[in-house]
């Protein structure tokens, strides 16, 4: 039934026959509709205005040392949560060595953590879920995003996600020899610019890290690697690290 049917016959039940009430009522109903509508068309504009809010990181505008700051921050993060990932592991395999999930929070390890030689990183918190797949096998998720200053490329605070696809993943070689090899997708939105740059780092495949640290220097780095960075329109651009974890752009 038509709108105007419809306001019509319930015009006439809740009036009678008047003919001034019911164009009255009918007025009125249309203008309540209308208004609706209105409001409606609004709050659209609201969500869409808030979702263009969310762009990708524009790495076209970007110079090679931006690009370079980028790549080394990026890199550097996965290195100091594998870092915190670790002593969380160590920690528990002292209690229970035949553990297969754990819950890290980073705020309980900020004061132990080590130095990445060529970023100024301050991490703020977040929680890591780690799984163990097999005896040398690790896997690194988040359910709480790690949040995390890097004064070089941005104002604001950074969030770190790895959640989904993005996941970091540890391998140990042997008790005997313990040297970590990892891989890892993160995905990161930068709150300080207008429109939240968000940008995905992944290692490329067969091309692991290698995490090493010092105990002289307390250094901690991811060397001899390979990755990309995906940003706007699926712009890319690669790098490698070399043997003290600093970013050589392809």
């Amino acid at each position: 039934m038509k709108k105007t049917s419809l306001i019509l016959v319930m015009s006439i039940i809740l009036f009678g026959c008047n003919s001034d009430d019911i164009k009255g009522t009918i007025d009125n109903v249309n203008n309540v509709i209308d208004n609706a509508g209105n409001a409606i068309d609004s709050l659209n504009d609201i969500t869409s205005d808030h979702n263009d809010d969310i762009a990708e990181l524009d790495t076209h505008s970007l110079t090679n040392t931006q690009k370079q700051n980028y790549a080394q921050i990026s890199t550097d993060v996965n290195t100091l949560v594998l870092s915190v990932a670790g002593m969380c592991v160590d920690k528990q395999d002292a209690i229970n060595p035949d553990f297969t999930t754990l819950s890290c929070n980073i705020a309980d390890h900020l004061t132990d953590l080590a130095i990445t030689e060529f970023s100024n990183i301050v991490l703020l918190n977040g929680k890591l879920d780690i799984t163990r797949q097999n005896e040398n096998l690790f896997i690194i998720n988040t359910n709480e995003d790690v949040t995390f200053k890097a004064p070089i490329i941005s104002s604001n605070t950074i969030s770190y996600q790895l959640q989904g696809d993005n996941k970091i993943s540890v391998q140990v070689s042997n008790e005997n020899d313990p040297s970590l090899t990892t891989s890892f997708s993160g995905f990161y939105t930068d709150g300080s610019q207008s429109d939240n740059s968000s940008w995905t780092i992944e290692s490329i495949n067969n091309q692991y890290f290698s995490f090493t640290d010092d105990d002289n220097t307390q250094l901690i780095a991811l060397t001899n690697g390979q990755a990309q960075l995906i940003s706007k329109d699926n712009q890319t651009y690669g790098w490698s690290t070399n043997t003290t974890g600093k970013v050589i752009l392809k």
